[in-house]
């Protein structure tokens, strides 16, 4: 921009030497035009500058280590004046900000969520000697989601108890069974052919699934941020290692908004949960999670099985 208005000054330096020099009206003219040049620019590239509309885009979802580039989009109805800027990162997990240029990377080495947001931006006139604000710009947010992380030594589920049994719906296939007399209306697959014989009366044999207490998956969003990668690779494991054996479990995690739950009852309802916690404040240091009752519980990054 400097360069440019030195140029222009230098410009119009020799064009009042010459009309010094000269004392015609080519001279003259000369030197009108080019003290006029800076305003007819002005003037030419204000429809552009009330119109325009700046967004920032970027990947909504990148995984850890991923390379993730800004775009910006400039729209209006006439042709765009240069412009400048810079991208003001918030990180949703500490409400810190950062600012780069645009055309560098994201970062992405730890997970989390970006908010991005054009700031300090200028655009200039169609000669680049007069830069003016822009007021219509729109920002992006990202989330860095984690790559699972397998533990060396999977949580036992012995103390998932079957606290009582109901008759499985659609009936098939189950390890438990339940002796009845058979009702019009029944499979007659489920028959208990032998022990039919033995009594006279026709009796069922109804296949039963386990009724289940509560299975909790908890953590606490805090501590360094090699530690929240772990903490959230390891939920989003143990979360999946969990519904492949059918088992339906809450995730419940204390963040600096209190105790945020999730029901997790197919593979589905993961990640949905998991981008929502990448989105939340971090809870204080120290904090720790309150008494958790449950069936079957887990402290991702604390303690264990209870």
């Amino acid at each position: 921009m400097w360069g440019r208005r030195l140029t222009y000054l230098a410009a119009l330096s020799g064009c009042l030497v010459f009309y010094a020099a000269y004392q015609e009206w080519l001279g003259w003219l000369f030197l009108v035009g080019m003290l006029a040049l800076p305003w007819v620019s002005l003037i030419l590239s204000l429809p552009s500058l009330l119109t325009a509309r700046l967004q920032v885009n970027c990947p909504s979802v990148v995984y850890v280590g991923d390379e993730a580039l800004p775009q910006l989009f400039e729209s209006g109805p006439l042709p765009q004046a240069p412009i400048k800027l810079k991208l003001e990162l918030t990180d949703c997990f500490t409400g810190s900000r950062a600012r780069q240029k645009p055309e560098q990377p994201l970062p992405t080495e730890h997970c989390g969520a970006w908010q991005v947001q054009p700031v300090k931006v200028r655009r200039f006139d169609y000669l680049l000697l007069f830069r003016l604000p822009l007021g219509k710009k729109e920002g992006a947010r990202m989330l860095v989601r984690p790559r699972p992380i397998p533990m060396d030594t999977p949580p036992s589920l012995e103390k998932y108890l079957e606290l009582a049994f109901r008759p499985k719906p659609g009936g098939g296939f189950a390890e438990n069974h339940e002796l009845r007399l058979y009702r019009p209306g029944d499979d007659l697959r489920q028959i208990h052919w032998k022990l039919s014989a033995k009594t006279g009366e026709l009796v069922l044999r109804e296949p039963q699934e386990p009724i289940r207490g509560l299975a909790v998956v908890a953590l606490v969003l805090s501590g360094e941020r090699e530690k929240l990668d772990e903490k959230l690779g390891q939920l989003l494991w143990l979360s999946d290692y969990l519904i492949q054996r059918q088992v339906p479990h809450q995730i419940r995690c204390l963040t600096g908004r209190g105790m945020e739950s999730f029901a997790v009852d197919a593979e589905a309802d993961i990640l949905p949960a998991v981008d929502s916690l990448l989105q939340s404040p971090v809870a204080q240091e120290g904090s720790t999670l309150p008494p958790i009752q449950a069936s079957w519980f887990y402290e991702i990054g604390g303690v264990t099985d209870a």
